[in-house]
């Protein structure tokens, strides 16, 4: 007895073939058109299947587009978000090295910058903290963020390797790095010594080409950055180490030719290096109290149509990079079931404040009247009455449009700031996600279902 999924979605293309997607199992296939009697008409029947039907029917089983009649399939997508939202055994602290930047983005929501460096003691207080929090089966992943955190590079590299001699004393796994940074000061030196301490995964950020990004991401007194970050990733890729170095490039939305070219040129320095990756984002209005956003207003991304140019870009860079590399070590465009919309929804999460305040979103850094706890010098964590707000979740609230929707395992309710703040948390609706699976599959992005039917 099988019965079929509720998350399933069937789309017609023009070159006669049938996309069938799961948004729970993210299983994505095409079969030829002819088929597409047999198989909508196991999925609405599957019980009435015969001996000739067996290979489709186990197909359609694999793809999870077929289950079991016993399958809770809400169940299991909430049970997923719970066991992410309070596991403890892996513990998460981003660390606010550096509250101050060396740039002066005018969209930038954490403008209010207090400018504080990491105060000694709440490097100690943080590794007190997971000293008493983790054991053997514990998996510890820190963050470095800011402002910007290359600004505290001797103090990053100092409590790293602190952090690497406790998880070898204690016998525990090897502790997880990533980096935000505007790559600025990125040196070949200051890279290879992040490697060394074990940080491997990196984030740089973009705005476009050249000379849109000299206009928003420039330093305080006004020079340019560009060519500075360009030739500082140009010189890490002949390091010889395994890491990760992801290039976010924010865009607006008049920069459509410029975002090709960037992508052509990364793609020519870059695209045979499967170390380096790039993807898209749109600039949105975020809340600020800079006024000089006012000068780049117009040209602001609203989130329907930034979402259709970080499609477009996003299957250009394939395009380009499918000349360098396998199309399976590419950026995959198809969205994914995730475990949460992000980390800020984990218990066991936390971002730590230069001078021990805690937030849960990166967004509020900085507001003290948004902290959502502290740390003291014992390394103990003393939660905020605000603190508790994050612990409501669309299944706990009971959100029936989010629990009824054929896209919750994709998004499980999307952005919670959004939510609590009374905003529309949905970044994706059932037209966008039709629209990604027929550019995928136009890409060639997608396996065929093996079907037969004799």
């Amino acid at each position: 007895m099988l019965k079929a999924s509720q998350y399933n979605f069937l789309i017609e293309t023009a070159d006669n073939q049938l996309l069938l997607y799961n948004s729970r199992t993210s299983a994505f296939a095409a079969v030829p058109m002819e088929f597409s009697g047999d198989i909508q008409y196991l999925l609405a029947n599957p019980s009435r299947g015969t001996g000739k039907d067996e290979e489709i029917i186990g197909n359609l089983k694999a793809g999870g587009f077929l289950i079991k009649p016993d399958i809770d399939e809400l169940g299991e997508i909430r049970k997923v978000y719970d066991d992410y939202k309070n596991g403890g055994k892996k513990i998460i602290l981003t660390m606010l090295a550096s509250e101050a930047c060396n740039f002066n983005c005018p969209y930038c929501f954490t403008y209010d910058k207090r400018g504080l460096s990491m105060a000694p003691w709440v490097y100690n207080a943080a590794l007190e903290y997971l000293q008493k929090s983790v054991n053997m089966e514990s998996q510890i992943k820190i963050n470095w963020f800011g402002g910007e955190p290359t600004l505290a590079h001797d103090n990053i590299i100092s409590f790293s390797n602190r952090l690497n001699q406790l998880a070898s004393e204690r016998k525990l796994k090897k502790p997880l790095y990533t980096m935000v940074t505007n790559g600025y000061l990125m040196t070949v030196d200051k890279f290879e010594s992040y490697i060394g301490a074990g940080i491997n995964i990196f984030q740089i950020t973009l705005d476009g080409p050249e000379a849109f990004h000299n206009k928003t991401r420039s330093l305080p007194d006004g020079r340019e950055t560009f060519r500075t970050i360009w030739n500082n990733l140009v010189a890490i890729k002949s390091v010889k180490a395994k890491f990760e170095m992801s290039i976010r490039v924010n865009f607006l939305t008049d920069m459509r030719q410029e975002i090709y070219a960037l992508t052509d040129e990364f793609a020519s320095v870059f695209g045979a290096d499967e170390r380096f990756g790039i993807y898209f984002r749109p600039v949105y209005n975020f809340e600020t109290k800079r006024q000089n956003i006012c000068t780049m207003k117009d040209s602001i991304c609203s989130m329907a149509e930034g979402l259709q140019m970080q499609l477009e870009y996003d299957l250009h860079a394939m395009d380009v990079l499918s000349k360098y590399r396998k199309k399976s070590t590419m950026p995959n465009p198809i969205p994914r079931a995730i475990p949460a919309w992000c980390e800020t929804e984990k218990k066991s999460s936390w971002i730590v404040g230069a001078d021990g305040l805690l937030f849960k979103c990166d967004t509020y850094i900085g507001q003290k009247e948004q902290a959502a706890g502290k740390i003291n010098m014992a390394g103990e964590i003393e939660r905020f009455q605000s603190a508790y707000k994050w612990d409501t979740d669309i299944y706990s609230a009971e959100i029936e449009k989010c629990i009824k929707c054929k896209l919750l395992p994709l998004c499980q309710g999307g952005c919670p700031r959004l939510r609590m703040d009374g905003k529309k948390s949905c970044h994706l609706n059932e037209p966008y996600l039709k629209e990604i699976l027929l550019k995928a599959h136009a890409a060639h992005m997608n396996p065929q279902l093996n079907v037969q039917n004799n």
